[in-house]
């Protein structure tokens, strides 16, 4: 079978039985059934436990044995002993693809260790397929549908993230996934299987991987290197210090490492590699938002001389130049600007902003650098009240304007201004460089005949 056909039972499936559902309702019960009800999934839930005949509605069968034939999808949640029998019971009835949440398999102990060998066993001999154990499994916002044992908010971004812990299926501040997958200790399914089915997946355009450690290094260096052809992928390896990388193999078993041969890796792969949870964020929201750019020339719209100065630093620090603004841009926005501060390269247009009117100012200089094929990408420096006249300016135009808002930064300002085509905002022009690097180096890697 290939891999297509399972991941489709595990990301939009059509049924799931709960085998070992919760008793419990209401906040905190870690109930997936209730979580399934509250995110309007449209497919059957078939909740199994036999103490008891009926929770929320639904109908709870004893046994899997008494379950109907033709379940798509099985989350397991009953005592690790149980599991392998459980499996094999359930295959026997017709499921072919599970999610194992129980833990304590090869991430805790020698017998975790055999009853995980053992669930693989009965796994291939049988035909069926499995994500964990240890996995709290999938969220696909698309179909609105989770195995997740906490509710979870929906967010149709066309982002899908693949990690090994389930704490990170929502994603993190700024990172928004539309779809997630939990690997667990990846007795089965891994990153590799997961990327072949995301290339073809019509809903995703960017991919996030967090990666604590790789069982089978060269099959997924093969996928990914053909995937991110397609689509960009990112990764945040963890377990690079030496403590974190003993907690990697007590969390999911997984071994992380010399940090340096996995960069080298990635590198050679195509993929673009993150430090961090921040720059993870960062790069996936220009991604989303920004065109790639032709090249590596920017121009600089400041009210501040001393911004300018901060930007040109993170600028260079990302191997960009300054544009050399073309005659038609500087004569467009020439009689603005005093005789002893003409519009040259950042544009500091405080002094004609005070004459003519900032906003106004603002929008004919933006307006003008949007048109000037000299300049590949704007880094626009502005506070919070201009973000209006930047967004309407640029209006669909095919190129990558990034924007410093300077001053104290509203609770939820970056929620409410990145929603929009060619236009990111970040809290300092470092990360706004570094996002736009990782913009052109990915299209100079496709552009390239050797890539």
């Amino acid at each position: 079978m290939g891999i297509a056909k399972p991941m489709e039972l595990f990301l939009n499936p059509q049924s799931v039985a709960i085998i070992g559902a919760s008793r419990r309702t209401g906040r905190g019960s870690f109930n997936v059934a209730e979580n399934l009800l509250e995110l309007g999934f449209k497919g059957q839930i078939y909740p199994v436990n036999p103490n008891m005949d009926s929770i929320l509605g639904l109908k709870v069968y004893p046994s899997v044995q008494a379950l109907p034939p033709g379940v798509d999808l099985g989350v397991v949640m009953v005592a690790r002993r149980a599991v392998p029998q459980v499996v094999a019971a359930s295959i026997d009835r017709g499921l072919k693809a599970f999610i194992v949440i129980t833990e304590g398999f090869a991430e805790a102990d020698e017998a975790g260790k055999a009853l995980q060998s053992e669930l693989v066993a009965i796994a291939k001999e049988k035909g069926a397929r499995i994500i964990g154990p240890n996995s709290l499994g999938v969220i696909n916002s698309f179909h609105n549908f989770s195995s997740s044992l906490v509710t979870s908010r929906l967010k149709t971004n066309p982002v899908a993230f693949i990690c090994q812990s389930g704490g990170f299926l929502e994603g993190f501040s700024e990172f928004a996934p539309g779809k997630s997958i939990d690997l667990g200790n990846m007795c089965d399914i891994g990153f590799a299987e997961v990327l072949e089915y995301l290339e073809n997946d019509t809903e995703i355009n960017i991919i996030a991987l967090h990666i604590e450690g790789l069982k089978d290094g060269k099959r997924f260096l093969q996928v990914a290197t053909r995937v991110q052809q397609r689509k960009p992928v990112l990764v945040l390896k963890a377990g690079r210090g030496e403590s974190a990388a003993q907690a990697t193999a007590s969390h999911t078993s997984s071994l992380s490492g010399k940090d340096e041969v996995y960069h080298a890796a990635f590198k050679q792969a195509g993929l673009i590699q993150v430090d961090n949870v921040d720059e993870l964020g960062d790069i996936t929201k220009a991604f989303l938002h920004l065109p790639l750019p032709r090249g590596n020339r920017v121009a600089i719209i400041t009210p501040s001389g001393g911004g300018a100065t901060i930007s040109l630093d993170a600028m260079e620090q990302h191997g960009f130049e300054l544009a050399k603004l073309s005659e038609t841009t500087i004569n467009a926005i020439k009689e603005f600007f005093p005789s002893w501060s003409p519009p040259l390269n950042p544009i500091d247009i405080m002094a004609a902003g005070v004459r003519h009117g900032y906003k106004m100012v603002y929008r004919a200089s933006l307006e003008a650098l949007l048109e000037d094929e000299n300049v590949d990408a704007i880094l626009c420096i502005a506070g919070p009240p201009t973000l209006r006249t930047i967004k309407t300016t640029i209006r669909g135009r095919n190129k990558p304007v990034v924007t410093w808002v300077l001053g104290e930064w509203g609770e939820n300002l970056l929620s409410k201004v990145q929603e929009t085509d060619y236009h990111a905002v970040y809290p300092s022009p470092e990360r706004a460089f570094r996002a736009l690097a990782a913009l052109r180096n990915y299209s100079a890697k496709r552009s390239s005949p050797t890539a």
